[in-house]
């Protein structure tokens, strides 16, 4: 569907104002979020899912969730709250696509390539080695700088391409692939300091 003019030339509400309509049960919540948010939304669903009538699906069942949850919820990064959203749903798809077959996902090969420095033995219970784990990840995601946080987390949270981030930060595919070797390479050192072993 092509967008008209009046609809090029409409404001953009603050997130603030969205979510105030969610507050007020005004259904107009979801056509703002929609006009603001579709096209980032439906690449993070598109990036995982690989196909655009799941991406419409996933979109539709995104703005029923946030529907639900706000109120009581009153997110303080917008978008942020709706990617987390968003990315849930599109996994859950993903994993019922592909039960009985395999369909080629950028979240498949992000995932692929953090395969090398993720412990692969837990010899604790596993809710505590996940609790572990994340708290681990985050003291790393710390010590980066903020280009290095972006670039690990599009890649491996978001599953952007490559040629989207290097389009992003402005920079050739080849220097995207080798920071985030190297990004990995630190979270694999970094994971052994903690005593996970990656081998």
């Amino acid at each position: 569907m092509k967008e008209t003019t009046r609809e090029k030339s409409r404001t953009v509400l603050p997130d603030k104002e969205i979510i105030d309509l969610y507050f007020a049960r005004n259904e107009r919540a979801i056509k703002e979020t929609d006009f603001k948010y579709r096209k980032y939304l439906f690449t993070i669903a598109y990036n995982i899912v690989h196909d655009n009538l799941d991406c419409e699906e996933c979109l539709n069942d995104t703005y029923l969730d946030t529907w639900n949850q706000i109120p009581p919820t009153r997110p303080s990064v917008f978008q942020a709250f709706l990617s987390k959203i968003m990315r849930n749903i599109a996994v859950d798809r993903y994993r019922r696509n592909t039960a009985d077959k395999r369909i080629p996902s950028e979240m498949l090969l992000s995932l692929e390539e953090l395969d090398n420095c993720t412990p692969a033995e837990m010899s604790i219970d596993e809710e505590m080695a996940i609790a572990e784990l994340s708290r681990i990840l985050n003291d790393y995601l710390k010590g980066l700088s903020d280009r290095e946080q972006m670039l690990f987390v599009c890649r491996y949270y978001y599953a952007d391409k490559i040629a989207t981030l290097a389009k992003m930060l402005q920079a050739g595919e080849r220097t995207v692939y080798r920071e985030l070797s190297e990004l990995r390479e630190g979270l694999r050192v970094h994971l052994e300091k903690e005593g996970f072993s990656c081998e």
